[in-house]
């Protein structure tokens, strides 16, 4: 009832990590809030919360799951590699790969959900047919994020948007999800210890937070030298062969979390607003946005963002033979 008795226009859950259940979206849909936003990654949670779509359309609630960076803008910006194909050309492989410098004061708490990562499955997409491996901090591949960050190593993660996206586009091929950090160091310190560790540990929160607590000091010192920056690349081919680069780059992750997802809670509001509001549900961006007319105005909003150092869509072919 506080809800409801509150008159509020949209709720933004934002408290990670999401691995206790989707009470607030389920409380929010009960009491018929207009607007639900939350930055949730894990994919049994986005199941869960997807499943709640009939009831929040019963109540007239209209919520985004995975609407923060990435996942979120960052599924926005495989829809608009999509929309630089030819017309008519169909998506064979799909590529989310993604750099973060400096936590900016986030706390133990990115640091845990980073631990727990660790743990889960990787799941994407191959031959067009699902695949859960457990293979996060693994499956090392250099990555140009563009000038001001270079190559970078980045290795396979458990983001959901390689196989919700993947399966929205009907992609053919094969998804991949990565992520990689800086100093390069951690790179090496964390392959190094997930090849070493059980998965089962790290699925262990005592462990993770453990963890967490002991490497925050140390993270907090690389930081200072190597500053705090945020990276997006998505890479889409095409079955006819051709090649979609886009790249988005930001001074902060954790800006441009905020940023991402306060423009999110925004558009639903804007949606709701208009004289043909959606019916209410429960949606991911690449299902509510997949019109380019629709998400024209949030992806010009959400790539100009203060702190925005640069967006581009890069279009070319594929050699063959």
């Amino acid at each position: 009832g506080a809800l409801r008795s509150g008159g509020f226009s949209a709720v933004v859950h934002t408290a990670g990590p999401f691995d206790v259940g989707v009470g607030v979206l389920a409380a929010c849909i009960e009491e018929g809030v207009p607007a639900y936003c939350d930055v949730a990654d894990p994919l049994e949670y986005i199941e869960e919360a997807l499943a709640l779509s009939e009831k929040a359309k019963a109540s007239g609630t209209l919520a985004l799951v995975a609407s923060g960076a990435f996942p979120g803008l960052s599924n926005l910006l495989a829809l608009e590699a999509r929309a630089a194909l030819t017309p008519g050309a169909t998506v064979r492989d799909l590529t989310f790969s993604y750099f973060t410098a400096g936590l900016g004061g986030s706390g133990d708490v990115n640091l845990l959900i980073t631990n727990l990562g660790f743990g889960e499955p990787v799941c994407t997409l191959k031959d067009g047919t699902e695949r859960r491996e457990l293979v996060a901090g693994d499956q090392t591949i250099p990555v140009d994020f563009g000038e001001g960050i270079g190559r970078v190593s980045t290795w396979a993660w458990p983001f959901p948007e390689g196989l919700t996206v993947g399966r929205h586009l009907g992609i053919s091929g094969e998804s991949r999800v990565a992520m990689g950090t800086a100093p390069d160091l951690w790179n090496v310190i964390m392959t190094a210890m997930v090849k070493t560790l059980p998965r089962t540990l790290w699925r262990n929160r005592a462990f993770s937070t453990g963890l967490a607590k002991f490497s925050q000091p140390l993270v907090k010192v690389t930081d200072l030298f190597v500053g705090e920056t945020h990276a997006i690349r998505v890479d889409l081919t095409s079955e006819q062969g051709e090649e979609v680069s886009v790249l988005q780059t930001h001074e902060s992750f954790r800006r441009c979390v905020g940023q991402s997802c306060a423009e999110f809670t925004l558009a639903l509001l804007r949606l709701q607003a208009s004289p043909d509001p959606p019916l209410g549900a429960v949606f991911l961006p690449e299902m509510l946005f997949d019109s380019a007319e629709q998400r024209a105005d949030l992806v010009a909003r959400m790539t100009t963002t203060p702190g925005t150092t640069g967006f581009s869509i890069t279009k070319g072919e594929r050699e063959r033979g």
